[in-house]
């Protein structure tokens, strides 16, 4: 159901002003999502049947954990639009899963956004069969989940919304021997046993497949399917072979962030590594198993290699168990230039079947370069506040040393519009929440189509010196305008992002359990540039003022004055260097801000009146 991901969460900001935030559903996925060419293919299509006598032997078995992307070639038909990860399913079985949604394989929907009918298919080559009979106890075991961490498919009394399973019989015609359908909700992972009663399903070239339904355009009424197993001579209730795998994703390297700058990282490796890093191994069959396993870090510049884990124990079945170490800081940090890790970890289990044996490798990349993230780089959904309110989002970060802003990444989705126009915001740290006015603005424009989905990297028109905490972000204006970021469902930025609704005061973004997808770049130099202004606490003097004037310390195009509310009290144009200002008259002692413009650098300074 919609309603599932697509979140209202009240935002009650200051002056009892309530707004809400929005996570949508993608509409189509971004190129470097889709990591094989896609196939021309319809909704529900049928495959073309392969040359006579290319079929696969029993057991056929499939995790999904062999490569993401489209799935193994070599047990599916190459067409169907289902993609294959570990970033759109919880809690599966083992790693990685089939997703099945509104998308094609190109990663663009089959229809318009408000169709309905059939979507992806997952279609088995063809299997021999023809030496089996009914009481050779043949079975086919799946897992599947509704939703997961995306859209649910909607409720439906039909076949609507639904996934079936359709067994071919030796004439061409597909039967269903299986059907679920929308709840309306995300559910677990749930087992399925479908016993092969008839003859008709027995013959050389026997196929089955999974048929999606649901809306026609993006990642919603979304299906998973995981841990496919065909073979004879099997009990109800047997759902595996036997396999132990890893079911959950390798965390960054970092403590705070997925991502850093190098020189930032170093002046603490101790306190920016993470102190664990791990998954979770399983025993899904219904015997003890031995086994070993073993985790590294790799420097992808030098290749240079550090083990951090190694074990080994027996592990009873159908037990959990977590495996975890302190990857070592000292390695992190062996290196001055920025560089990118490879975190990996590996099981030993000697199984049988090769095919069990992809579930137990996990690989993640960790970055060290020049920007900040607490996103992994990718998009599950997207983030939006409604149109036509005046937003401003910023986005907390916290440096270990005064640094240079010289960009801004901000991941914008295919729903935006073209031409766009936003500003980019950067401010200073107040008790814990952004300054009342930000210390630099610029503007910008969204991208043509062909560039959205995508990161769009804003340099900055002059670089900016920051230092502590401070926060990165944009203004929306109003008049209508839609904006969507990318927001990561697999990495947890809660407690960093605030917002600023059509009112008065910052108050922090409720938690969505996830990660915006925007990134400042750093340069690590502080070196100022001619004309920059000078630092916010330099820019006026004397501060605090008893007598109701000041001077600024550097020319400025236009300068303002503001209270605590937001309220502009005053304006001037082009202020020369020592220029004496005069407060209006009346005004009452208290705190009020001076924003000074100089081209496209702002900068603002907390003025203190005492009379």
């Amino acid at each position: 159901m919609r309603q599932v991901l697509t979140i209202f969460l009240i935002l009650i900001l200051g002056g009892g002003t309530a707004r809400a935030q929005v996570l949508t559903p993608l509409n189509s996925l971004p190129p470097q999502a889709i990591s094989v060419p896609a196939y021309p293919s319809k909704p529900g299509s049928t495959p073309q049947p392969l040359a006579s006598g290319d079929t696969l032997s029993l057991p056929f078995l499939d995790d999904f954990a062999k490569s993401e992307g489209n799935p193994d070639p070599a047990r599916w038909v190459s067409r169907g639009g289902v993609s294959v990860t570990n970033r759109y399913s919880a809690n599966s079985p083992s790693i990685f899963a089939a997703t099945f949604d509104g998308l094609k394989a190109d990663g663009q929907p089959y229809g318009t956004s408000t169709g309905v009918g059939p979507t992806d298919t997952l279609t088995s080559k063809p299997l021999d069969l023809g030496s089996l009979q009914i009481q050779d106890s043949v079975y086919l075991s799946f897992y599947w989940q509704s939703g997961g961490l995306l859209d649910a498919p909607d409720f439906s009394s039909s076949s609507l919304f639904s996934l079936q399973l359709e067994f071919k019989e030796a004439n061409g015609t597909w039967t269903s021997v299986w059907t679920q359908k929308g709840n309306g909700r995300s559910t677990d992972f749930a087992p399925v046993m479908v016993a092969f009663r008839e003859s008709r399903y027995l013959y050389n070239g026997f196929q089955f497949r999974w048929v999606s339904s649901g809306r026609l355009s993006g990642l919603r009424d979304v299906w998973h399917v995981d841990y496919v197993y065909l073979d004879s001579n099997r009990l109800m209730g047997q759902l595996q072979t036997f396999d132990v795998t890893l079911t959950q994703r390798i965390p960054s390297l970092l403590q705070r962030y997925t991502a850093m700058p190098i020189w930032q990282f170093l002046e603490n490796p101790v306190g920016e590594t993470r102190p664990e890093v791990g998954s979770e191994m399983v025993n899904l069959s219904n015997v003890p198993a031995a086994l070993s396993w073993r985790a590294l870090v790799r420097n992808l510049t030098t290749g240079v290699v550090d083990t951090f884990l190694r074990g080994s124990a027996p592990m009873n079945a159908g037990t959990k168990t977590p495996i975890a170490a302190a990857p070592s800081s000292s390695f992190l940090a062996s290196q001055n230039q920025g560089y990118s890790l490879e975190t990996m970890l590996f099981l030993n289990t000697k199984e049988p079947n090769f095919y069990t044996r992809y579930n137990d490798t996990l690989r993640r990349q960790t970055d060290l370069l020049d920007f900040y993230a607490y996103d992994d780089g990718s998009a599950e959904t997207g983030f939006s506040y409604p149109s036509g309110t005046a937003v401003q989002l910023a986005y907390q970060y916290d440096l270990n040393k005064p640094d240079r802003i010289k960009a801004v990444r901000i991941f914008f989705t295919g729903t935006n519009t073209p031409g766009t126009e936003l500003f980019l915001r950067l401010w200073t740290d107040n008790n814990g929440k952004p300054s009342d006015q930000p210390v630099y603005e610029q503007r910008f424009v969204l991208p043509a189509l062909t560039s959205l989905n995508n990161w769009l990297e804003i340099t900055l028109e002059r670089q900016l010196e920051v230092q502590g905490r401070f926060y990165v972000g944009y203004r929306q204006p109003t008049s209508g305008t839609f904006v969507n970021v990318g927001f990561d469902l697999n990495e947890n930025a809660d407690g960093k992002l605030f917002a600023m609704n059509g009112a008065t005061a910052w108050a922090t973004v409720p938690n969505l359990g996830g990660a915006l997808l925007i990134r400042p770049v750093m340069t690590g130099t502080l070196t100022a540039s001619p004309g920059d202004l000078v630092s916010s606490e330099a820019l006026l003097y004397p501060n605090p003022s008893e007598t109701g004037d000041f001077y600024l310390n550097q020319a400025s195009d236009q300068l303002q004055l503001y209270s605590l509310t937001g309220q502009l009290l005053k304006s001037w144009k082009n202020v020369p260097k020592g220029q004496r200002m005069v407060l209006p008259p009346g005004l009452p002692a208290g705190i009020y801000f001076v924003k000074a413009q100089k081209g496209s650098q702002l900068r603002t300074a907390k003025l203190i009146y005492q009379k």
